[in-house]
């Protein structure tokens, strides 16, 4: 979908990019006609019928931490890649102490 390929274009930006290839590891999930991979939207509690594209963030030892429930993006096509930002920083892992 369109509001898909502009949410891989901001991840894959100048200002995102290096956020994502050092806290993340970017995984897509096609769900076709909402009629592929339904069993991995709700093992992630992502509710389809608010929007795609929806993100779910897992931590290291794969729990998850957070899933968008409310659609945030899924207009992305009328959002900035700054949206992408916040939302990488927000949930990139914390540094730890040296």
């Amino acid at each position: 979908c369109p509001d898909c390929q502009a949410l891989d274009i901001y991840f894959h930006d100048p200002a995102n990019q290096p956020i994502l290839d050092a806290s993340f590891i970017l995984v897509h999930v096609n769900i076709g006609r909402l009629d592929q991979n339904l069993d991995i939207a709700a093992r992630y509690w992502i509710p389809l019928d608010k929007g795609i594209p929806a993100l779910a963030v897992l931590d290291v030892g794969g729990k998850l931490i957070y899933s968008q429930r409310t659609g945030e993006f899924e207009a992305m096509r009328h959002m900035e890649s700054s949206a992408v930002t916040q939302f990488l920083e927000r949930w990139k892992p914390p540094r730890k102490a040296p």
